[in-house]
């Protein structure tokens, strides 16, 4: 079986998508499947704003790469920069299916955090003008009014030229075939980070991996940690990774004296093993919806449990699998319990683990490969 795998980057611009493209063909090439992948990408990432609306030579060279890899298959993935969807009206011509991996609400709302300004959960996307004026993040109102009229065309194309869609978790495939009107399922991201060190590392402190941008909900994590100090008072936390908030965030904890926080910056991915390792459990406390949450996954893999916001998109295995503690984002006192409750309560943190460690095996990267082999044998049956 030929798949024709669909990017806009190749694996020289490595972000979380690349990464797991790089993991599939990588994992492919050294073991013997029946699947034989060949990836469309673009190296440069500079384009025209015109080109983001149809990018004609991207779409030329997709198209030729069809005619000479003659696919059974084509698999897309994050598209609408760089490459355009419309190479899918060709295949659908050539009766090539199509299927389109769904990583984040851009298809739901163009501002794809599906938060209202007035720090409201969107159930639903509107029109235009509340899209613009009404929907976070706002820049401004041309940059903004281009977005939604970019996803318009691009959503149109998309629905009219799949055959078949797959999202991380099940609260954005509900979302994705309400919208869509098109038949998929979800396909939980594979563990792409493993535990190297044979030995158990002391856990020595509370951990956030991620960007520090205001959506990411820190702030509410260092109010809730200025209280757990009172209690707790040799506590540590440690924030790897950086954003535009930074600055403010170290401002929040110089002014306020909060003691025993330190900002790690960016992590290679070693450096992060050892943050893994060594933290007694992590916290994801972000304040807009997240698709999935694979700083989740890589906690569950070093058998950390974790204390999450009800916006994270993977909640609902979370709580099915009794493998962290769930808690109603923006609130600190609530965050401020869940910390409390895992620090005192020895046994419920050693039970959660022990889940955590139990539901990730089975999201390991051969079972995740053979679920993708066995979908792409049901659509080509269709």
């Amino acid at each position: 079986m030929k798949v024709l795998v669909v990017n806009n980057y190749l694996s020289n611009t490595l972000g979380g998508v690349e990464n797991y493209l790089q993991a599939l063909t990588t994992f492919t090439k050294n073991n013997e499947t029946e699947i034989t992948f060949k990836w469309f990408g673009v190296a440069d990432r500079k384009t025209k704003w015109h080109q983001k609306l149809k990018n004609q030579a991207t779409t030329n060279a997709i198209i030729v790469e069809i005619d000479n890899f003659k696919p059974d298959l084509i698999h897309s993935f994050s598209i609408g920069s760089t490459v355009t969807p419309h190479f899918m009206a060709y295949a659908k011509s050539k009766n090539i299916p199509v299927i389109h991996s769904f990583r984040d609400y851009y298809y739901i709302c163009p501002k794809n955090y599906m938060l209202h300004i007035n720090g409201t959960i969107l159930k639903k996307h509107g029109g235009l003008l509340e899209c613009v004026l009404q929907h976070h993040p706002k820049k401004n109102i041309f940059f903004d009014g281009f977005l939604y009229l970019k996803q318009s065309i691009h959503k149109s194309i998309i629905k009219k030229n799949i055959a078949y869609f797959l999202t991380p978790s099940n609260n954005l495939t509900e979302m994705i075939a309400s919208e869509f009107k098109k038949p998929g399922e979800t396909l939980p991201n594979p563990v792409l980070i493993s535990n190297p060190f044979l030995n158990e590392k002391k856990s020595d402190y509370l951990l956030f991996v991620g960007r520090l941008d205001k959506e990411k909900g820190v702030l509410t994590l260092l109010k809730a940690f200025e209280k757990i100090l009172e209690r707790f008072p040799d506590e540590k936390l440690k924030i790897a990774g950086s954003g535009s908030c930074q600055k403010e965030l170290e401002e929040y904890v110089y002014q306020n004296k909060i003691e025993n926080v330190t900002f790690e910056g960016n992590k290679n991915r070693e450096e992060l093993m050892e943050l893994y390792a060594s933290a007694k459990f992590t916290i994801v406390p972000s304040e807009f919806l997240e698709s999935y949450g694979n700083v989740i996954l890589e906690s569950f893999a070093f058998r950390k449990t974790v204390i999450i916001s009800d916006l994270l998109g993977i909640k609902k295995e979370v709580s099915n699998s009794k493998s962290g503690l769930i808690f109603t984002f923006g609130n600190v006192t609530e965050l401020t319990h869940s910390i409390e409750k895992l620090l005192k309560d020895n046994d419920l943190r050693k039970e959660l683990e022990q889940n955590a460690a139990d539901y990730v095996t089975t999201l390991s990267f051969e079972n995740h490969f053979e679920k993708l082999v066995s979908i792409y044998k049901k659509v080509l049956k269709k």
